[in-house]
């Protein structure tokens, strides 16, 4: 937990350097008094500090409305600050006072017009991105395998939920009913079940939103980073089987004749645990959260992946990043004969606002290859 503080405590020093220089541009763009100014740019990264410090101990109202505005001031902080960079730029071109440029026509002119539409624009992206995260797919995957299994089958993975104190009981409430109509056989939930805080989770009852998740094969679970920040994995994998959710941690459950399942543990959990061995002749299904050990999967001879953690950047141009960190940092890809699936997530980090893939569960339908039926040694 004291990490976990100390990354917050970091955002949040960042904040007030974000919100002084986006008040040394804004306070010649606003018809606002600069010292009023000043204050609500100092003050708004302590709205974002306080509910991730200090949820357990303040009501709980408080708590979510602070934890919501404090995220939306998040989003716009991070693209602010981007804005800043030209804005800052152009302000030192214009002390070396280039084709009659000053910083007089910086603070009358350019600062005036940049800084309101760079609000334009990040007020834009914000409704873009909040109506976008609120609107999750389902995204549908085909497979065929040679494997001899006895039925078609499907199953629903979602990763990503981040409970807490932006998304709390009607979230996994929501993500229940949504994987629920989808009527899989197998339902998994590939890591960051709750966004780092176990205690306010438990006090807000966030997991009840899942009473009542089943699935024929099962509803199996992994760990993802921001579940170890929790600081009791014990106790969050009691509670999530008192709903019928059971988490995997480097174990195989047989599913049904010839189809099994591993969890594996998060690697930053586990980095040295080792790959189970697996029988060539099973439909083996791998989960973990970071999308890691793919290559290690197929070798092994596994037929279907899942892994999240990327949340497909979550946040333009995030993704520019991921898409250089992982083998595959969002979508589905063959390795060998092995699929791998990596899911943009159902939730969110932070505030609820996505600019890119839209959130998601992925539904894989497992379908048997058709057998060619032979007489006489001559195809059919």
């Amino acid at each position: 937990m004291k990490h976990r503080y100390q990354f917050y405590w970091i955002l949040w020093g960042f904040g007030e350097l974000s919100g002084l220089g986006q008040w040394l541009l804004l306070r010649w763009a606003l018809p606002i008094p600069a010292g009023w100014l000043l204050l609500m740019m100092l003050v708004l990264p302590f709205v974002y500090l306080v509910p991730n410090i200090l949820a357990r101990h303040l009501p709980l109202v408080m708590t979510r409305c602070l934890a919501r505005i404090g995220g939306y001031w998040f989003v716009y902080g991070y693209y602010a600050t981007i804005l800043l960079v030209p804005a800052f730029i152009v302000w030192l071109i214009c002390l070396l006072h280039p084709f009659g440029l000053t910083l007089a026509w910086w603070h009358g002119v350019f600062a005036v017009f940049y800084g309101r539409g760079m609000l334009l624009v990040i007020l834009m992206l914000l409704f873009i991105g909040a109506r976008r995260a609120r609107h999750p797919i389902v995204r549908s995957v085909q497979l065929t395998t040679t494997k001899p299994i006895e039925r078609d089958f499907s199953v629903a993975f979602a990763s990503d939920i981040h409970l807490g104190a932006v998304l709390g009981a009607p979230f996994a409430r929501k993500l229940r009913d949504d994987l629920m109509a989808l009527q899989p056989d197998l339902v998994l939930l590939g890591g960051d079940l709750i966004d780092g805080n176990l205690e306010y989770v438990l006090w807000d009852k966030s997991f009840s939103g899942f009473d009542g998740l089943k699935a024929p094969w099962g509803v199996y679970a992994v760990f993802g980073n921001h579940d170890t920040y929790g600081l009791d994995l014990r106790k969050e994998q009691h509670r999530l089987f008192s709903y019928g959710i059971r988490c995997l941690r480097g174990q195989t459950a047989r599913l049904a004749a010839g189809v099994t399942l591993t969890g594996m543990e998060d690697y930053m959990i586990a980095p040295h645990a080792e790959f189970p061995q697996l029988d060539e002749e099973d439909f083996h299904i791998v989960m973990e959260y970071e999308p890691l050990r793919i290559e290690q999967a197929a070798s092994r001879g596994a037929s279907l992946y899942f892994a999240g953690h990327t949340h497909a950047g979550q946040f333009w141009p995030n993704r520019m990043v991921t898409r250089r960190i992982f083998a595959l940092d969002y979508g589905a890809a063959f390795f060998g004969s092995l699929l791998a699936i990596v899911s943009s997530g159902y939730g969110a980090w932070g505030q609820l606002f996505r600019l890119g893939p839209a959130p998601e569960i992925v539904l894989v339908h497992v379908k048997r290859q058709a057998q060619t039926r032979r007489t006489g040694g001559s195809p059919i």
